[in-house]
């Protein structure tokens, strides 16, 4: 699940007149709770009063373009919808998810702007990203893809694992994606009970080869708390002898989540599209594992690269149409084979991303206390506050390394002077905070942060986007 804000992709008007009804991404640090609950809550107000302010701030409907070039408009007085639930079906053709019994279209553009799906991720033959699933590239949201072709099983890097090997859960819940498919017209049903199985399949055979790789730390009980069971349904006693597949017992899941919020479009002959032009997030869940890390091992050919926390398996995500990426001090990105080489037991360690039962964890987004140097200076910049009418901003975030640099933040026209304040747990990490006011910020978007070494030579600078929703009149 990749967090992002409303800042990372182009506002159209309907995000204009959204955002006040809580339907943008939290920054990152902000609790999944709070997400779900900010998105909620902000619904119900979005629902009961701001539809008449959303059509003031509009002065023209927008414009969408389907997958097979058909031209659809926001209807006037806007007509907004949301949903966040699990998925009941998809319709490659048409490009919809049926979600809360509502079919959402997926467009090609909104204002001339690629439509992209996000908390998704694909990637070419040798694991390039190729950014969020898409219109062009919907039918690789399927089970059916993501258990066949997008697999890609060469190793993540030289010292690790596979990279994708292939799905554990699908977008269906396990009972409807274990059933037939329908063929009932707008009705049909896309099921493949084989391909189910097969990702069934690949949980097992991912859990047995984690296990055999951190018996060490994880108990004989982990084996049947995964679903390794014998015929009456208690747990094997033989990490060897292991009872036949078909007693084994693969945990219960609920379809992937769609969390979308957006607006009624027509086309020329008065046919209505849900557009989720404000809020399009995808997943199949948002699980989150903190702790103290207990064993750390490198994948093989066979098994993926993972690490024990309490006694959840966590696996760098397998899955070909999501992400993985770790991040370290000051939000840079971390690779795969600097992390699982460093990675210490007893690191304090957190992990979002989907959990399949209540012992494996596919990560999606991993967050420790760990710098590359490979990534040269780094300097993060969030928490963002701007009140115009006060010419106040706030900010805050971290230079790494830190040793023997002065900072300074351009701010418009203007360029101040930054405390820095060494981390008492983290060498040569410094922490900042901002708070300046009287500024004129009548076109300030964006903050220019400086490092300097001892001659006063810049070494480093960065400019860091201000989320529109940060901005307050």
């Amino acid at each position: 699940m990749t967090r992002c804000r409303a800042a990372d992709r182009p506002r159209s008007a309907s995000d204009t007149c959204l955002a006040g009804c809580g339907f943008v991404r939290l920054p990152r640090g902000d609790s999944p709770d709070h997400a779900v609950q900010g998105f909620v809550v902000q619904l119900s107000r979005c629902l009961i009063g701001a539809a008449t302010l959303c059509v003031a701030a509009v002065s023209s409907a927008q414009t969408a373009v389907l997958h097979d070039g058909r031209v659809v408009t926001q209807k006037v007085p806007i007509e907004i919808y949301a949903t966040e639930g699990p998925i009941w079906d998809i319709n490659v053709a048409d490009r919809t998810l049926r979600v809360t019994g509502r079919y959402v279209t997926i467009p090609a553009t909104i204002n001339g702007v690629p439509f992209e799906i996000e908390g998704t991720e694909v990637h070419d033959a040798d694991g390039n990203s190729l950014g969020p699933l898409n219109a062009l590239n919907f039918e690789r949201i399927t089970d059916l893809r993501a258990a066949g072709e997008d697999r890609m099983l060469h190793p993540a890097c030289a010292s690790c694992g596979p990279l994708r090997i292939g799905p554990t859960r699908s977008i269906f819940s396990t009972s409807e994606a274990r059933g037939e498919p329908v063929y009932d017209g707008s009705d049909n049903l896309d099921r493949i009970p084989v391909v189910q199985r097969s990702i069934e399949d690949n949980y097992f055979f991912i859990a047995r080869n984690i296990f055999n790789r951190h018996a060490g730390v994880l108990p004989l009980s982990w084996l049947g708390r995964v679903g390794i069971r014998n015929a009456d349904g208690t747990y094997p006693t033989s990490p060897v002898q292991l009872p036949q597949r078909r007693y084994w017992r693969y945990p219960f899941t609920s379809g992937a989540t769609l969390k979308s919020a957006g607006s009624v479009y027509v086309d020329a002959q008065g046919n209505e599209f849900l557009i989720p032009d404000a809020e399009r997030a995808f997943e199949l869940s948002e699980n989150v594992c903190i702790g103290k890390v207990r064993s750390v091992q490198f994948g093989d050919a066979f098994t993926p690269d993972s690490f024990i926390v309490g006694d959840t398996a966590v696996i760098m995500n397998q899955d070909p149409r999501f992400g993985s990426g770790i991040i370290g001090i000051a939000g840079a990105e971390i690779s795969r084979e600097y992390f699982f080489a460093n990675l210490q037991p007893g690191t304090e360690i957190s992990i979002v991303g989907f959990m399949v039962g209540e012992h494996l964890q596919m990560a999606q987004e991993v967050e420790v206390t760990m710098y590359d140097p490979a990534n040269g200076i780094t300097i993060s910049a969030d928490r963002f506050r701007v009140e115009l009418r006060d010419g106040a901003i706030q900010f805050q975030g971290e230079l790494v390394p830190a040793t023997g640099l002065t900072l300074s933040a351009r701010i418009g026209a203007v360029e101040i002077p930054v405390t820095l304040t060494p981390d008492a747990a983290v060498p040569e990490l410094s922490l900042y905070r901002v708070r300046e006011d009287g500024l004129n910020l009548a076109t300030v978007t964006s903050v220019t942060l400086i490092a300097r070494n001892e001659g006063g030579k810049i070494v480093h600078q960065v400019t860091h986007e201000i989320p529109p929703e940060a901005i307050a009149p």
